[in-house]
């Protein structure tokens, strides 16, 4: 019993393999870097973007993360590197990830092509004490770990010209695992009945913006998730007007949601996501809050025509 109590609580905080999910987050057409490691300095500046994300408002226990992301072309515009720093938390599961990305760019017709590869560090900590149990003897086993680290590697190919964009990556492709009863790390083939792993993400992208007139631009995007327990597909579509304020409307599987950009600045904007969720699960929430915050810094002179749509 305690096994499978264990097992059922490695899926319900996203870690066991066939059903381990990565944060989530409504906004990623304002991150790329957090979907594809090759974005790292496409945007041709030093961008850094913060977001914070609620998840099923007012449920106990329910997600909330936060991450970080910074990225900028080196002087020769030809090489990119970046960062992210994520906070993620889901009832008695924190995981914090550092991650440091480098791509490689060639020009290719209007556009670039790049290549990137991330690597770093996930670390996973339980407080096994804020679980209730109807029964003692369900309680999880004294020798479960309460916190370990496992390495990340990420690869991502993005290509991207003013006005569009398509990239395909591949999260965690060294599919690190580690046994959370016993507390020890696991190869693929020695893995146990409990043992915690990360799977292959497939994540592909694709945007495209329509300049209607000086004042006018609908930007659409896409975003398909592949998993070893499934998939789901984001579509988005919004009007930017006056370059100063953009609002957009995206649909995922049971949920739709509703956002808003404003640009403060030449170098700063915000934007605010909010979903309307239908699954079971939301229908005891308020739905889920998102907000993000953006600074682009030119560091070096840039050839590339503004405003900068992606």
């Amino acid at each position: 019993m305690k096994r499978i109590l264990l097992i059922l609580m490695l899926c319900l905080i996203g870690v066991q393999g066939f059903s381990q999910q990565d944060p989530q987050y409504s906004l990623y057409m304002f991150n790329p870097l957090g979907v594809n490691p090759a974005y790292a300095g496409s945007r041709e500046v030093l961008n850094a973007t913060l977001i914070h994300r609620s998840q099923w408002i007012g449920l106990d226990g329910a997600p909330e993360t936060q991450i970080l992301s910074m990225n900028t072309p080196l002087k020769n515009k030809k090489m990119g590197l970046g960062l992210q720093i994520v906070n993620d938390k889901i009832g008695a599961h924190t995981n914090q990830t550092l991650k440091a990305t480098y791509a490689y760019r060639l020009k290719l017709g209007r556009g670039k092509l790049a290549f990137g590869l991330s690597g770093g560090v996930m670390s996973y900590n339980y407080d096994w004490a804020k679980v209730e149990y109807k029964e003692s003897d369900d309680a999880v086993p004294t020798t479960s770990a309460e916190s370990f680290m496992i390495p990340s590697v990420d690869f991502g190919i993005y290509y991207n010209t003013r006005t569009l964009y398509l990239g395909v990556a591949a999260e965690h492709i060294n599919q690190a695992s580690f046994d959370v009863a016993g507390g020890a790390s696991t190869t693929n083939a020695g893995a146990s009945s409990s043992s915690s792993k990360k799977d292959i993400n497939i994540a592909a992208t694709f945007g495209k913006a329509f300049i209607v007139s000086d004042k006018i631009v609908v930007k659409t995007s896409t975003l398909t998730r592949l998993t070893r327990g499934g998939g789901s597909i984001d579509l988005n579509g919004s009007i930017l007007i006056n370059n100063k304020i953009l609002f957009g409307l995206s649909i995922r599987q049971n949920a739709i949601i509703v956002m808003t950009e404003i640009n403060l600045t030449k170098n700063l904007k915000m934007g605010v996501a909010y979903d309307i969720d239908a699954s079971d699960v939301a229908s005891s929430s308020s739905g889920s809050l998102e907000l993000f915050l953006g600074y682009d810094l030119g560091l070096f002179k840039s050839k590339m025509v503004s405003p900068r749509y992606f």
